[in-house]
């Protein structure tokens, strides 16, 4: 209905974060800036905060359009109450089997796969 209105293309509003219509205003591009940063030197870990809604799935979907393939990279888009709930979700980002293991096992397989991956 607005498509054709406004001469679009395609809708901009949708249930899930689109990069293609991302505005990078400063603090958009800090974090892209920071992210991109994070990758090229092999930090281990890169994290963006920021409050709901405030674009940070978006620059990071940004981010995931502009990078090679090479990259493993694990999205978790959500908060956690405990180190044991982010670590199954670390695990489950990277698809790494988790069954049957205690946190502290959980946690030696993150470490190991990290390593692998480096």
């Amino acid at each position: 209905m607005y498509e054709s209105f406004y001469g679009l293309t395609k809708k901009p509003f949708s249930m899930l974060p689109d990069p293609e219509f991302l505005y990078l205003g400063k603090k958009h591009q800090m974090a892209l800036t920071s992210l991109e940063y994070g990758l090229m030197n092999h930090a281990g870990f890169c994290v963006i905060s920021g409050e709901i809604g405030a674009g940070k799935t978006t620059v990071l979907r940004k981010l995931l359009d502009n990078i090679e393939d090479n990259y493993t990279v694990g999205m978790i888009t959500n908060t956690h109450q405990s180190f044991g709930e982010l670590l199954d979700w670390v695990m489950a980002a990277f698809g790494i089997h988790q069954s049957g293991l205690n946190k502290v096992e959980m946690h030696q397989r993150v470490v190991d796969f990290l390593l692998e991956q480096y």
